[in-house]
Formats: C-alpha cells, sequence, structure tokens
C-alpha cells in the first residue's frame, strides 16, 4: 500500500533501516494498525441490545449486538467516515427501540433498528452533532453550529426545519431531556472566561434560559435527571477534583455526593433513582463503583489494571454494560452483574495474534521536578532489560495538554517495549487526573513548566540502573509533539538523542492564528489572549530556540488538520534549514488531527521504526 505524501522534505542524512534488529514473534507493521476499535455504546430502552462505534474497513460505522450474547454483531450503516474516537459521540435510541439517530458528516441521520436506509434529518453540514430524542420519541434534539457557535435545536423525525432553542454567542453541550419532556438540561461554556461552564435549563417550548449553576473558573458539567425528574446530578470541579453533585431543581441546593482525591469520568443513575454507578479515576485506573445517594455508601463493583467508560444499568438494574479497556486488552463492552459482580465479555476485538506478544502492564511510577512538583506517570519496561543489558528509553508526553495518560489500550508502547526501549508516559503539569493545582500549575506556562517536566524525566530514566541514559529519545503528538521540540530546543546537556513531532506546535501565537476556533480558545483558556500575553506566547514557543538543537527531528503533520496547522511544522522545517539542523519531513494527504489511513499509518509506522531505531539502538 502506498501512502499518500503531498511533500517530503529532510535536511543531512536519512535515517536508515537496521536490516541487523527484527521484530519478534508475533509483532509486524500490519498487526499496529489491525485492532477495530470498538466504543461508544448504547444500551437500548429494553435491555436487549446495545449499539456502538466500530471503527473498520475505513468507516465508523454503527453496529448492534445482543446483550445475551448470542448471535453475531450487525451492521446498520455503511459509509459512516472513519474519525478518530475521541471526536465521535453515542449513538441513541427512541424510546419505542425502533430507531437509532447519530451524527455523520455534519449532519443528523437516524437509521431503523431492523435494518433499512438511513435517512437524513438536518442538511447543508452546518456542523449538526449530538442527537438525543425526547422521551416520547416526537423530537430528535441536538447541537448545530448554524452561526458559528453550537447551539441546541430540534427537529422531527421526518427531517422538520430546525427549531433554535439557544441563541448564545458561545457553545452549548450535553442536552438531556428532564423525564417529563418539558425542558432540557444543558452544559454552558461562557465566552468571558473559558474556565468557567455552567448548568443551564430551557424549556421544550423554548423561551428564557435559567443558570442553575455558574461560579468563575468552575466547570460544571454532565448534568442527568435523576428519574423522578426531581433532581440533576452532575460533574464539578469546585473541589478541586472533578466530583459528583446532587442539585434539587425547585429549591437549587446543591450537595456533594462524592469525596477524595479521585476523578469521577462517568456516572449514570439507576431506574429507581437510589443508586448512581460511577467511574472514578485513581492513578491512571478507573474504578466502577455503586453509590447509595441517600446515605453516600460506595461500593467497588469492578476493579481492574485499565479504563471502564460509560456505564449503563439494564432494564431491571440487577445488571450494567461498560467498556473496559487496559494497556493488554483492547477495548471491548462487557456485561457485569450487580449482584455476583462478574463479568461477561460481550465483543471480541481484541486479536488473538496478541497471546503470544507478551503484552506488559505498566508501574506507576513518581518523579521529582522544579520547584518541589511530584510527576507522576507510567512506566513500560522490557523484558530482558537490567543493569547489564540497559535499554533505551523513549519518553512519550501526551497530547491536550488536558487529558492524562492511563491505563488504556494503546499498541504505540507495547510495540517499542517488544523492540526493547522502556517508554515513561509522564503526567506532566497541565495533565488531567491529578487534582485542579496539578492541572492548573500550566496555566501561563506554557512551554517552561512542562518542558522542565520533560528533562526531569529523562533525568529519572538516567537514574535506572537499567536504562541506559545515553541512549533517550521523545515522541509526541499534539500537545506531546510540542514538547518532544521544546525539549530538544531548550536543554543544555542535550540529553535526548532524537525527537519526534507529530503534528504539533512551534510557534504559539502564528498556532493561535492558523488553527480552528476550539483550539484557540482552549490556548486562551490557559494563556490568556495573545494580545494582553504576547511575552508568554513567544516564551511558550519552541521555534526560537531551535539553533539550540542538536539531536536530528522527525516531523509529521495532516494537510486537513485544522486543530493544529500544517503550517505549523512548515515554519519549522523553515527554522531549521536556516539553522542547517538534521531532521526528516513528511505531510500525508487526507490526514486531520489523528492519522487515521490504513497506508498513511503503516508509512508512519515504519519511518517511525527506522528513525528511533537508527539513533538509538
Amino acid at each position: 500500500m502506498k501512502p499518500s505524501l503531498v511533500k517530503e522534505d529532510r535536511n543531512g542524512w536519512p535515517s536508515q533501516a537496521r536490516p541487523d534488529h527484527e521484530l519478534p514473534e508475533p509483532w509486524s507493521l500490519e498487526l499496529l494498525v489491525a485492532v477495530n476499535h470498538i466504543h461508544h455504546h448504547r444500551l437500548s430502552p429494553d435491555g436487549k441490545h446495545i449499539a456502538f462505534v466500530w471503527q473498520r474497513e475505513g468507516n465508523s460505522d454503527i453496529w448492534v449486538l445482543r446483550t445475551n450474547g448470542a448471535g453475531w454483531p450487525q451492521r446498520l450503516t455503511f459509509d459512516r467516515p472513519q474519525q478518530a474516537f475521541w471526536t465521535d459521540d453515542q449513538p441513541r435510541w427512541s424510546p419505542d427501540g425502533k430507531w437509532l439517530v447519530y451524527s455523520a458528516q455534519d449532519d443528523i441521520w437516524a437509521v431503523p433498528h431492523q435494518g433499512g436506509k438511513a435517512r437524513k434529518l438536518t442538511d447543508f453540514k452546518l456542523g449538526d452533532e449530538h442527537p438525543v430524542f425526547s422521551p416520547d420519541g416526537s423530537r430528535v434534539y441536538f447541537l448545530s453550529a448554524r452561526k458559528e457557535f453550537l447551539n441546541l435545536c430540534w427537529t422531527s423525525m421526518e427531517g422538520s426545519w430546525p427549531i433554535p432553542l439557544t441563541d448564545f454567542k458561545a457553545d452549548v453541550a450535553d442536552p438531556h431531556p428532564s423525564p417529563d419532556g418539558k425542558s432540557i438540561a444543558f452544559t454552558y461554556h461562557p465566552k468571558e472566561d473559558f474556565n468557567r461552564s455552567e448548568i443551564c435549563l430551557v424549556s421544550s417550548q423554548g423561551g428564557d434560559i435559567h443558570h442553575l449553576t455558574g461560579t468563575p473558573k468552575v466547570k460544571d458539567s454532565q448534568p442527568r435527571w435523576s428519574p423522578d425528574g426531581q433532581h440533576l446530578a452532575f460533574l464539578s470541579n469546585r473541589s478541586g477534583w472533578v466530583e459528583l453533585y446532587l442539585l434539587q431543581t425547585s429549591s437549587g441546593t446543591i450537595t456533594k455526593l462524592t469525596s477524595g482525591e479521585a476523578d469521577v469520568k462517568h456516572f449514570a443513575w439507576d431506574h429507581s433513582g437510589k443508586r448512581v454507578v460511577l467511574v472514578t479515576n485513581h492513578k491512571g485506573q478507573t474504578r466502577l463503583e455503586l453509590l447509595e445517594v441517600k446515605d453516600g455508601q460506595i461500593k467497588t463493583l469492578h476493579e481492574d489494571q485499565g479504563w471502564h467508560s460509560f456505564p449503563q444499568w439494564g432494564p431491571d438494574d440487577s445488571w450494567i454494560s461498560v467498556e473496559f479497556e487496559s494497556p493488554v486488552q483492547a477495548p471491548d463492552i462487557f456485561r457485569i452483574d450487580i449482584e455476583s459482580r462478574k463479568s461477561k465479555q460481550l465483543t471480541f476485538s481484541h486479536p488473538s495474534a496478541l497471546s503470544s506478544a507478551n503484552l506488559v502492564h505498566p508501574e506507576f511510577v513518581q518523579f521529582p521536578s522544579t520547584s518541589d512538583s511530584q510527576i507522576p506517570g507510567l512506566l513500560f519496561r522490557p523484558q530482558h532489560a537490567s543493569p547489564d543489558q540497559p535499554s533505551p528509553a523513549i519518553v512519550y508526553p501526551h497530547g491536550g495538554p488536558t487529558d492524562e495518560h492511563a491505563r488504556y489500550w494503546e499498541m504505540l508502547p507495547q510495540w517499542l517495549v517488544a523492540k526493547g526501549y522502556a517508554v515513561l508516559t509522564p503526567n506532566y503539569r497541565g495533565s488531567t487526573g491529578y487534582g485542579l493545582d496539578h492541572q492548573f500549575a500550566l496555566h501561563n506556562n506554557w512551554g517552561i513548566v512542562d518542558s522542565e517536566d520533560m528533562l526531569a524525566a529523562a533525568d529519572y530514566l538516567s537514574g535506572l540502573d537499567w536504562v541506559d541514559g545515553n541512549r533517550l529519545g521523545i515522541y509526541g503528538a499534539s500537545y506531546g509533539s510540542y514538547l518532544a521540540l521544546l525539549a530538544l530546543a531548550r536543554d543544555p546537556k542535550h540529553r535526548f538523542k532524537c525527537g519526534v513531532a507529530k503534528y504539533g506546535d512551534c510557534d504559539i501565537l502564528t498556532s493561535w492564528a492558523q488553527g480552528d476556533r476550539p483550539g484557540r480558545e482552549d490556548l486562551e483558556r490557559q494563556m490568556g489572549h495573545p494580545m494582553k500575553n504576547l511575552a508568554g506566547y513567544h516564551a511558550g514557543s519552541p521555534v526560537y530556540d531551535v539553533a539550540q538543537i542538536t539531536s536530528p527531528l522527525l516531523i509529521l503533520h495532516g494537510d486537513q488538520d485544522r486543530r493544529v496547522h500544517p503550517k505549523q511544522s512548515q515554519q519549522l522545517v523553515e527554522a531549521l534549514q536556516r539553522e542547517n539542523k538534521v531532521f526528516e519531513y513528511f505531510l500525508y494527504e487526507g490526514e486531520g488531527h489523528g492519522f487515521l489511513g490504513k497506508a498513511n499509518l503503516l508509512h508512519f509506522y515504519s519511518t517511525l521504526e527506522r528513525f528511533l531505531d537508527w539513533y538509538l539502538l
């Protein structure tokens, strides 16, 4: 398969494949792109079926399976374009279980559960997304960017002209109709404070917006009605952690339901309104827990070295469906019995070829950085690494930056470990999952404290007797790419022998001007408007320091990237050329902020392999 390359450039001798180093069985480049990702499942109202998104055959189509495990999954859509799973959302069932609605190609679609042609409910490709049925099934509420910002609208199953219910000059998100259908709760993101979000209410007939919460620099989100419609549960970071709160809609009284140094990631009411299932994050792995709303008692339902997502109650509240993945298990859907706590696997996306791959669980570690900071991370150790045979190592910062490396499924670290590399995934200052103090330490500090954390990660690895501190590399995508560049450009000790920058920023001022609105607002949320912080934007831009780079750099980008414009990589390449630095650069046709095409992915992995092996093995 040939990749679609728009541009290829280099300066200095290119890296070469290492004929003296072969991958151990069963690894191959083809295996790296072989897992068909299952995600965003939704349980039917009667609990007999699950709809989910399955990334395979170049699409992200909707499939349905039976919850009793009988039969094969049935495909409902055939032309839903592939997209990165983190940008996708769940299909939604009609109350009678006969239809599913979903978003595709900036419009809202409906497809019959029993099979048939999908119908388009909206048109004009105006950024329509996140559809959800009204309780009586007569309406489909959705978000639309028809006036640039995402606002709440509704249409009928016949695709009538959309009726707007909000008209903010800012985005709304996550609409959730009340059980009686009279109101819709949603999250509102005011432009005047990008660190704030509010829980709001609007009548299904339209009219005034009721702001139920709203505190400067506090994010409230995920409003969910109790079954009796008297309360809204929601998540908030007002305590310094993302925890669950209960709002009584009649009085406005707010009660905190969880406590402890752990973020709540997902939750769902049972049908009685007496219990809530929680997904809580503890040092990069989650627990599935049951909360008794009345007395606040919490019991663990399921815990493993992995990550749970989108828990949902069966119709009689005796079981829960949930997605689970781990560093050694591809994402799949499970059914968990409440009383016995036994789980039953419903999908099987893990390739059997990996059964002999010796996949490893990472170790949770912490290491010191500047200002007495402790940086958490996950450390993958190769099987044969020892003081007698120390391994090379890769520092792998995540994107975001408001994200984290957790115990997710990801082939890349496992592949690198199989090749003999140690991999450290640091949750640098700015990461989520470790409290707001850790997260907000990056505000107004882009390019400063985070780059210090990368150098501290290198020092930590060099201090391990089974790691060769003279063979360290750094790889990252998006914000992680930005950190890889910073680590090469701002290290007087030149700790890293090579770096990989995959669709990342080099100049955050020009990136602010070139990127899409969500990315621009996210940058302003942490760094302020550039006209009020030019010095900070300049200090956070490694393109001005490329003269200090002494190590080779591999640069990769997609020509359709709207979050970080490909001009960022072009600007970096021009700066490297002026300073006569060693680099390789590849621009892929048709790729956005996340590579998806199989041929392009195979080219990327083969390029990454020869680059790292050439300079580190």
